[in-house]
């Protein structure tokens, strides 16, 4: 897990908030380094291992791009800036999340899940949710995830939508699900909606920050689907992956 963690940022405030939140979220005890510019980063990196790190993108000397050319990194990073337009560029860089400041413990708490899969590949020591057990009325079917288009809450309560237009109630959050669901498909665009890669029928930009989506099958007339603007760098990243 992130035993050894690196934060590359110039502000104290967001490198003492970030020490702060992850100390809530991460169960174990871990280490951390702070280092505030491209050449103390890339000095580091060159003599010293790490699990994790999180990156602000303008740093005082420079853009934190320029580390990689000084270094080789082969381990997830999170990037955090409060600029989306670097999101593509992080995602070229081993990026596995974009966080845009100020970002809170609910989104940080996403972004980790994203990189938990980096340390148990090839593991058993996390198993994505394979199937659903649905209840109609007196009658029980086993719904295989593969077969489900998209989620979504409404009125406190999450349905599952298979890729047939079967409708079901799941017994869960829409926050506690999306843990358990294989990033490399399935991705939250909101606080209402998670949607698997195949349900995409169309995507229509809609602003600069927000991205309207088409699934399949179809909603009731009046539902749209849109990517928040807070999702939309790291929804486009998982779309180029």
């Amino acid at each position: 897990m992130f035993k050894k963690i690196l934060i590359v940022e110039d502000e104290n405030w967001a490198s003492e908030s970030l020490f702060e939140k992850l100390s809530q979220l991460i169960s174990v005890k871990f280490e951390s380094t702070v280092k505030t510019t491209v050449r103390e980063a890339a000095d580091w990196l060159l003599k010293n291992e790490v699990d994790l790190i999180f990156m602000d993108v303008q740093l005082g000397d420079g853009l934190s791009f320029e580390i990689f050319d000084q270094v080789k990194i082969n381990v997830p990073i999170i990037f955090t800036t409060a600029f989306e337009d670097y999101a593509l560029k992080a995602f070229q860089h081993q990026g596995y999340a974009y966080l845009l400041k100020p970002y809170d413990e609910e989104e940080l708490q996403e972004a980790l899940n994203k990189i938990t899969p980096f340390f148990v590949q090839e593991t058993d020591d996390i198993k994505y949710k394979s199937r659903f057990l649905v209840r109609y009325g007196i009658r029980l079917k086993s719904i295989p995830t593969v077969d489900i288009a998209y989620f979504m809450a409404e009125d406190k309560l999450l349905y599952g939508y298979t890729k047939d237009g079967d409708q079901f109630i799941v017994e869960d959050t829409i926050t506690g699900l999306g843990s358990r669901l294989d990033p490399q498909f399935f991705f939250q665009i909101n606080r209402k909606f998670i949607i698997h890669i195949d349900s995409i029928l169309d995507m229509l930009k809609v602003g600069r920050n927000r991205i309207r989506l088409q699934l399949q099958p179809a909603l009731p007339v009046g539902v749209e689907v849109i990517v928040s603007e807070d999702k939309s760098s790291d929804f486009q990243m998982w779309l180029d992956r």
